[in-house]
């Protein structure tokens, strides 16, 4: 074998050795995310199963009082009374 030919030889195995650990690291993180992923899927899953849940209670508690209550509320703001009352009349509507 020829000088040249042994330093080709030498930078293919380099370049194999270097891919194939390239290849181990992308599964290693394929692996992770694949996880990572199935846990987001649980939690958004569980989070929408949560959110029905609230809605039919707040359904309920709707149809069975459907009288009109007043609520009490202490705020501690640094605002305008007449702010404030701007603030509440948009949310009312």
């Amino acid at each position: 074998m020829s000088n040249g030919d042994e330093g080709r030889s030498s930078y293919l195995d380099l370049l194999i050795t270097t891919l194939m650990e390239h290849e181990k690291n992308m599964d290693r993180l394929l692996g992770k995310l694949e996880k990572i992923s199935e846990g987001l899927l649980k939690v958004s899953e569980g989070a929408e199963l949560k959110t029905e849940k609230s809605v039919i209670r707040k359904e309920k508690s709707e149809k069975a009082g459907d009288s009109d209550a007043i609520i009490y509320m202490k705020i501690k703001i640094d605002r305008p009374i007449d702010e404030v009352l701007r603030i509440i009349e948009s949310l009312k509507e």
